[in-house]
């Protein structure tokens, strides 16, 4: 679970979403998805980008991460779990180490 979670966080700031920002977006994209189970990857798009998430296109690998995450054995998580398990301090720390081995 914790090497998912830290694949997803690489990907989305590798697309240049802020880290402090990735919860944010993933409760959105969750309650998204629960109140319109059947979308398709463009309808995520479209109903996500009417909240404002505008700058970042979320393409089919993404969202199937954040599925896997969702769904490791079967049961749902609620989107407060991620703000938990993506705690801010953790995350700048883990964006400084990305951020120093880029520049290597």
């Amino acid at each position: 679970m914790k090497k998912l979670i830290r694949i997803l966080i690489e990907r989305l700031a590798g697309k240049g979403m802020e880290i402090s920002t990735i919860p944010t977006f993933i409760r959105d994209l969750a309650n998204t998805m629960a109140a319109n189970s059947y979308s398709s990857l463009q309808e995520l798009e479209r109903r996500l980008k009417s909240l404002g998430w505008d700058d970042y296109e979320l393409d089919d690998h993404t969202l199937q991460l954040i599925i896997a995450i969702f769904e490791p054995d079967l049961s749902y998580k609620p989107p407060h779990w991620f703000d938990r398990s993506l705690d801010p301090k953790r995350l700048n720390e883990h964006a400084e180490k990305i951020h120093m081995q880029v520049l290597k």
